[in-house]
């Protein structure tokens, strides 16, 4: 079997194969004891239809097709072993030249993964950023603990700024109903700055039962385009005003929530939570920098079927994330007048730096040969698995194989971070 391999663009190759006649006669035995199986020829049992009436029945350049097939079949697997090949997709084959008692030729089109030329990863200097809690920072959190425990007095008198309301209203452009610019009994507190600015401001004096009309301009910009800088006028009817009484931050403010004795307990906790999270956020943050510095001092040709299977994950990610909210996804195009090929084309260079991240990753478990801890990995695919069987829509769609393959890339990722991240901060 003789082959030639040419390199094309964007990690694709072209193979040419070409086998002997010699070869293809043990092929074109093959073939007709296949076709001798499948053909009904009277007088014959299935497979024992003599070869000379086998090419009779569907003629010699029909046992000459099979015969290619066949020889495809196997010989098109040992090419990409003999050569190292790591083909990713299925294979553009062509037969180039075919004819009984003749060699055979074909050729094929395949994509493969890239040659990756790594930067020097062990000698990216970054820093991981220090975690300092603040006591605003605590006192931050402490209040909003307090609204939490919050009481709700109704009133009869005039709203005042702190005061929570329902409030039914709707609002209109030029004399035109806006788009779910509406609600009933809408929850709000006065202050709080959750409306468009000068909203707010306007429900102030009112008493339950009255209504009120009035314009507010909208920010020049803001997340509806048609709403930007206009003078929207709005109805409001106010059906509940609630005085808003907060607990006093004390030792029994503390005791309030179980597991504390005293203030000062509860703020060492909140303290100790707001450090985990900013120190979660600080090597989430250095985790960028240094692949994001790995991708750029990096060299490889990204292959267009591996960018195009990545925007696909991308939109089923943003299927899947729309549709959890309860808006069917043809829904959510339409309102936000998005056309899958615009955000497939704004996402193009995300998606190309994850694919990256995978061929770099991938790349450097090569030369650190990074083993996982086999008992750890199944303990976590047990639980994960055990959480699954608990709900019956994803106990049958759940593969253990697939789970445990997820969870063994997980921990490959996590250990070549820790090995960048140590060699980033030791040479900063």
């Amino acid at each position: 079997m003789k082959t030639q391999i040419k390199d094309l663009p964007k990690s694709q190759k072209e193979i040419e194969v070409e086998i002997s006649a010699e070869k293809m006669e043990g092929y074109t035995q093959k073939a007709l004891s296949e076709i001798s199986k499948q053909i009904k020829v009277d007088g014959f049992r299935p497979g024992k239809t003599p070869a000379d009436i086998v090419k009779q029945h569907i003629g010699e350049m029909g046992v000459c097709q099979e015969a290619g097939e066949i020889a495809i079949r196997e010989t098109y697997p040992q090419v990409l072993k003999e050569n190292n090949l790591e083909v990713i997709g299925s294979p553009e084959i062509a037969i180039t030249k075919i004819a009984p008692g003749n060699p055979l030729e074909y050729k094929a089109v395949v994509t493969v993964l890239p040659e990756v030329k790594l930067s020097d990863y062990k000698k990216i200097k970054f820093k991981l950023e220090k975690v300092k809690i603040k006591d605003k920072q605590v006192d931050g959190e402490l209040e909003k603990l307090r609204k939490q425990k919050a009481k709700f007095i109704t009133t009869k008198e005039a709203s005042q700024k702190g005061d929570r309301l329902e409030i039914d209203f709707d609002a209109s452009l030029n004399g035109e109903k806006v788009e779910n610019g509406g609600g009933k009994k809408h929850p709000l507190i006065i202050g709080e700055s959750r409306f468009v600015p000068g909203f707010e401001d306007n429900l102030i004096g009112l008493k339950e039962g009255e209504e009120k009309e009035f314009s507010v301009v909208f920010p020049e910009k803001y997340q509806s385009e048609k709403l930007e800088g206009k003078k929207v006028d709005f109805r409001v009817k106010v059906c509940l005003v609630q005085k808003v009484e907060l607990p006093k931050i004390d030792d029994e403010f503390a005791k309030s929530f179980g597991e504390f004795k005293d203030l000062e307990s509860l703020k060492k906790d909140i303290k100790k939570w707001l450090e985990r999270e900013a120190e979660t956020k600080a090597r989430g943050e250095l985790r960028e920098k240094i692949i994001g510095q790995v991708i750029k001092e990096s060299e490889m040709d990204v292959p267009e079927l591996l960018l195009e299977e990545e925007l696909n994950l991308m939109m089923k990610e943003l299927q899947n994330s729309v549709e959890r909210t309860g808006i069917k996804f043809d829904d959510y195009l339409k309102k936000t007048k998005a056309n899958k090929d615009e955000i497939r084309k704004g996402w193009h260079q995300n998606a190309e730096n994850r694919v990256k991240f995978n061929l770099i990753i991938r790349e450097i478990n090569k030369l650190e040969k990074i083993k996982v801890d086999e008992k750890a990995l199944e303990e976590q695919a047990e639980q994960m698995l055990k959480a699954y069987a608990n709900n019956p829509d994803l106990a049958e769609k759940v593969n253990p194989e697939a789970v445990r393959e997820y969870i063994r890339e997980t921990m490959i990722k996590e250990k070549i971070f820790q090995i960048l991240e140590s060699a980033s901060t030791n040479n900063a």
